[in-house]
This record gives C-alpha cells, sequence and structure tokens, in this order.
C-alpha cells in the first residue's frame, strides 16, 4: 500500500475516533433512539460539546437549569405531543447574583454565548419565590448571548411585590453583547414580560405576544422593540423605554398608560387604545413620536413640558389630545371626537410624570 494511502487512511481514521467531540445533535428523553441522549436537561447542556443542539423530547422536566457554554436547547415533537415544559424542581429555586447586583431566582440561567432556545415552556407555577428575590423565565447574564425563539413563559409571579418576569437579559461588560426575543408567548406574569439592562446590551423583541399584569416591558438597553402585541388587562404601562430604542408597529392596549419614553426614544407607527391614562408618555431627551394611532384614551400625548418631536400622529376618542404642551409646539396631528385638542401653560420646570426609572422596577403590591 503506498504511503500517501496509508497517511489518507489513518487520518480517516483519527477523525472518526475524535467525532464524539464534535458538535453533533443529542436529545433529552427517549423520543430519538438514534441519537445520544440524557435523561435530564441540565445534564445535556453541560455535557455534550460547545455548538451542539440539544433536542429535548415532549414532557416535564422539574430543574432549574445553568447553561455556560455556546449551544442551541429546542425543544421537539414526538407523536401527538408537542410541548417540552421546564418546571420548577422541588428543591426550588436557587437565587444568582446578576451583574447589577439584583438577586434573580431564573429557571434558565444563560451564562455564555451564542445560546439560542426555541420551542420551550418555562413554567413558574410553584416557586413560591417572594421578592426578593426576582423570578425570571430566562435569564441572560452578563456577557451572554443568543436568540430565543417560539418560547412560552408563564406562571411567574411572586409574593409581596409582583417581581415576575418571562426574560430578563442585561450586560455589565463593557464588550457589546445582543439577545434576539422573537415570535414568543408571555401570559400569567406579575411584572413585566420582558426586562433589558445595560448600554452594551443590544436587545430585539419582535413579533411576540405579551400579557403581564406589571409594566409589560421595562427596557433599559440599546435595540429595537417591534411589531410585538402587548395586551396589559389593566396593567400599570405598556412599554417603559429609555434610549435610543427604536419602538415601531406595536400594537398595545388595556393598560394605565401606553409608551413611557426617555433619552431620545423614536416611537413609529404603534397603535395604542383603551388607556386610562396617556397612550404616550414623554420623559424628556429629545424623543420622537410619528405616525401612531391612539384611541380611547385619556390623554393621546402628554408632553409633560418637554419638547419631543410629534408630528403625523392620529388621536382618537380621548378627553385630551395633547397635554402640558410648551407654547411653541406647531407639529400637524390628527384628532378625531376629542374633547380638548391641547392644553398649554407650561411651567419652566416639567410636571409629573417624571423620566422612566433607570433600572427594573417590580409592580406595586395590589
Amino acid at each position: 500500500m503506498s504511503r500517501p494511502r496509508v497517511l489518507f487512511l489513518l487520518t480517516i481514521g483519527l477523525l472518526l475516533a475524535v467525532c464524539p467531540m464534535f458538535a453533533a445533535n443529542y436529545a433529552v428523553g427517549s423520543c430519538k433512539p438514534s441519537l445520544p441522549s440524557y435523561a435530564t436537561i441540565s445534564g445535556a447542556v453541560s455535557g455534550v460539546p460547545p455548538g451542539s443542539t440539544v433536542l429535548v423530547c415532549p414532557g416535564t422536566y422539574p430543574e432549574q437549569v445553568t447553561i455556560a457554554q455556546p449551544l442551541t436547547l429546542k425543544g421537539i415533537s414526538s407523536g401527538n405531543a408537542g410541548q417540552a415544559v421546564i418546571t420548577v424542581p422541588d428543591s426550588g429555586l436557587t437565587a444568582v447574583t446578576a451583574g447589577f447586583g439584583e438577586s434573580i431566582a431564573p429557571q434558565v440561567h444563560v451564562t455564555a454565548g451564542p445560546v439560542n432556545i426555541s420551542d420551550i415552556t418555562v413554567d413558574g407555577t410553584g416557586s413560591n419565590v417572594t421578592y426578593p428575590p426576582w423570578l425570571v423565565g430566562i435569564f441572560y447574564d452578563s456577557g451572554s448571548s443568543g436568540t430565543v425563539n417560539e418560547v412560552t413563559a408563564r406562571n411567574l409571579s411572586t409574593s409581596g411585590l409582583g417581581a415576575g418576569v418571562g426574560i430578563w437579559a442585561e450586560n455589565a461588560t463593557s464588550t457589546n453583547e445582543s439577545v434576539t426575543i422573537q415570535n414568543s408567548s408571555f401570559h400569567d406574569i406579575d411584572d413585566s414580560a420582558v426586562i433589558t439592562e445595560s448600554s452594551t446590551l443590544i436587545a430585539t423583541a419582535k413579533g411576540n405576544t405579551m400579557y403581564a399584569s406589571g409594566f409589560q416591558v421595562q427596557w433599559f438597553s440599546g435595540g429595537s422593540i417591534t411589531a410585538n402585541v402587548i395586551n396589559g388587562s389593566g396593567s400599570f404601562q405598556g412599554i417603559v423605554v429609555l434610549g435610543p430604542v427604536t419602538v415601531s408597529g406595536n400594537t398595545l392596549a388595556n393598560q394605565v398608560h401606553g409608551i413611557q419614553a426617555a433619552g431620545g426614544v423614536t416611537v413609529t407607527s404603534n397603535k395604542i387604545s383603551n388607556m386610562s391614562g396617556a397612550g404616550i408618555l414623554d420623559g424628556g431627551g429629545g424623543n420622537t413620536y410619528k405616525a401612531n394611532t391612539i384611541t380611547k384614551v385619556g390623554v393621546g400625548i402628554e408632553f409633560n413640558c418637554y419638547t419631543p418631536t410629534v408630528t403625523s400622529n392620529t388621536i382618537n376618542d380621548a378627553t385630551t389630545g395633547l397635554d402640558n404642551v410648551p407654547a411653541s409646539f406647531s407639529g400637524a396631528n390628527s384628532f378625531n371626537n376629542v374633547v380638548t385638542l391641547r392644553t398649554d401653560g407650561c411651567a419652566s420646570a416639567p410636571t409629573s410624570p417624571k423620566a422612566p426609572h433607570s433600572g427594573p422596577m417590580p409592580a406595586p403590591a395590589r
């Protein structure tokens, strides 16, 4: 046998020998007998090679999961079953201290990146958490990154103040990280569907459906909030956002206030309805509100005596169209069935409400 052929066969043999070390597909559960499998999600995400895909069979997995390496975690269907649910273990949840100092009890704790999670349900039933800590379905900690797609976060509530959160992403490091949250469902949550934190985090929330009872979305990072359906069923605020951020194409309904913005936020083409307070609350910092449709509200846009750019908005069925407007304002907007189009008379200092809080807030006890 020729020397080149011997070397070739030796190379192939070595590659075959180390093949298990390379990223591949692995299973949790018994629905994929052709794949290497694990009994628990925790065992899989700590045992597979970096970059692997972990396929989770339908079933209920009572465990607190920490993902400390890049991988994909994906729920799959088998037969007529199609839901992989992470629930609270009998031993309860252990809290961690986040990069900005908050105490958080996460059901899934991500500390690396990229970590992509899809087709998984996170259910906080039976957590028995009293705030503090916060109870969080999926927590992307400092230095992590990834995409959450087609995930359900539900039944996240705490005793005392409302501090249940569907997904929390933050980054206390100086290196930019990114997290995308898309096409996911949030419900039965007593504070926020999504919280983001840090100027070095570029976060994206798009195409999600959110039903939380506190602040819905608390956004203290860069990025964008687009094409989400946010229905508060009486919650306090739909989106609390500190810019610069783009908020566009969202549908918000049934809260006290719709969008509260400060710090250079661009709010465009949103549909806001049935707010007992204001459709939009301005907190200063050079925000832009354009081409929004605001219907059945107490106040269409609350200027709070700041000087945002406000143009081409349509305000229908409101007690007041534009409130606390500086005398210098001259933007063109449309009004239909509005009792008072505009109130002026601003003092030199802005009136309440002030700019959004600079960090996450639990919902007041009810």
